[in-house]
């Protein structure tokens, strides 16, 4: 009995030391890397990737979905968040100010492109008029084009949205990340080729990063898992669609040459 107690105590002082990590993500349908959205389970790529974090360091997830306008000010001006995620160094640069942020190592590679109806690949830069992107997504591969006025940035709620703004005529083109896409139309029951990548219009090589302000020393921890789980990791992108893909293009091991490495760590 005396030894079933302390077994308790141990188990009990575990999990009270267990330390909360509370990462704001944003509220959105971006599958496979993520969805958080209001009375639907948090799920995703990336959702797992962090679960898995959190497990190995004993580290309490709490994963709290926000707006995208709000995140980096939440981050910013409460206590409410530790890290945000997905966030990199090149967005949102207004709503930071001066304020200095730390990020991670790149936790997901990924290609942003500018997608067309099928009917309109090839037509070339000079046939955007009117680029969408969901409002607050950054669309840096268009930075001069927009700056000089020759095309208008129109923008949607979500992904969902946008897809029907370029379905319905109104845009020209769609700046996203095309496995988002595809799986979109999936969903709204059209033709996985109804909008395709077009190779001759601006396109971006970016990555999803974890950032803080007070908590640096979390993300040498998350690094060091990145690293120490790489081979586990390509097999989860390989679960989640993402092998050999657009998100493995920036990669020095892509998912689909890292297979064999998934059970060696």
């Amino acid at each position: 009995m005396r030894v079933l107690w302390v077994l308790t105590a141990l188990l009990m002082f575990g999990q009270v030391q267990a330390e909360t990590l509370r990462v704001g993500i944003e509220s959105h349908d971006y599958m496979p890397y993520f969805r958080a959205q209001p009375g639907k389970p948090v799920e995703g790529y990336a959702v797992e990737l962090l679960q898995r974090f959190a497990a190995e360091q004993n580290l309490q997830l709490e994963l709290l979905p926000r707006p995208l306008n709000r995140l980096h000010h939440d981050l910013l001006n409460s206590e409410n968040l530790d890290m945000i995620f997905p966030d990199n160094p090149q967005w949102s640069r207004d709503l930071k100010g001066d304020r200095r942020l730390h990020y991670s190592h790149a936790a997901i590679n990924v290609v942003d492109a500018s997608l067309v109806l099928h009917e309109r690949l090839g037509l070339g830069l000079a046939a955007v008029k009117r680029l969408g992107t969901v409002r607050g997504f950054t669309p840096q591969a268009w930075d001069a084009e927009l700056a000089s006025g020759q095309v208008q940035l129109l923008e949607a709620n979500d992904i969902a949205g946008l897809i029907r703004m370029a379905l319905r005529g109104r845009i020209d083109a769609v700046y996203a990340n095309a496995e988002v896409v595809r799986l979109q139309l999936q969903k709204m029951g059209e033709a996985n080729d109804r909008l395709l990548a077009d190779p001759a219009l601006p396109l971006a090589r970016t990555s999803y990063h974890l950032s803080t302000v007070n908590h640096p020393q979390l993300l040498e921890r998350f690094n060091r898992f990145l690293e120490q789980h790489a081979g586990e990791l390509a097999a989860l992108r390989q679960r989640y669609g993402l092998a050999c893909s657009a998100s493995d293009l920036s990669e020095e091991q892509p998912a689909c040459r890292a297979q064999s490495m998934a059970g060696t760590r």
